[in-house]
């Protein structure tokens, strides 16, 4: 009989860690240094009024520009399924990694993505660079799990 594989989401409902996360304050993070014992909580220093500047500035040209593309592209592309297949069809990281050796885009498709986003009237583009799944679409010593 085969054994049930258990996703992330029901590993996370079972063990309780989205409520442990949720019950996180705002504002505060967890995190693993040898400097903070464990479970200790890191204060992020609030942003300065430079900060808080720019941010609005920024802001305001993404509320102006109104129109762009976010590209979610990773393995799921070569199954042509949904970003959360992995996920959402149980698929084991023993399975799902390998894509990663079928994943041949051609090269520079972000021509074409740029492209159709100035044809179409859009101002911005944003791509999301590493997925949840973990696949990163740079070039990064820390992984051969990368589209480079």
């Amino acid at each position: 009989m085969a054994e049930k594989r258990t996703s992330r989401r029901e590993w996370i409902a079972k063990t309780g860690s989205a409520l442990a996360a949720a019950a996180v304050a705002p504002g505060v993070t967890r995190r693993a240094s040898p400097i903070l014992a464990e479970g200790e909580l890191h204060q992020s220093a609030p942003p300065t009024s430079e900060q808080d500047t720019t941010r609005a500035r920024r802001m305001a040209w993404w509320h102006d520009a109104r129109f762009g593309m976010f590209i979610h592209w990773g393995l799921y592309s070569v199954l042509g399924r949904h970003e959360w297949v992995m996920e959402n069809e149980g698929i084991p990281v023993s399975e799902y990694a390998p894509l990663a050796k079928q994943f041949k885009p051609k090269p520079f498709p972000a021509r074409e993505w740029a492209k159709l986003a100035r044809e179409t009237g859009m101002r911005y583009m944003v791509m999301t660079t590493k997925h949840h799944e973990g696949f990163c679409h740079f070039n990064t010593k820390t992984t051969d799990y990368c589209s480079p």
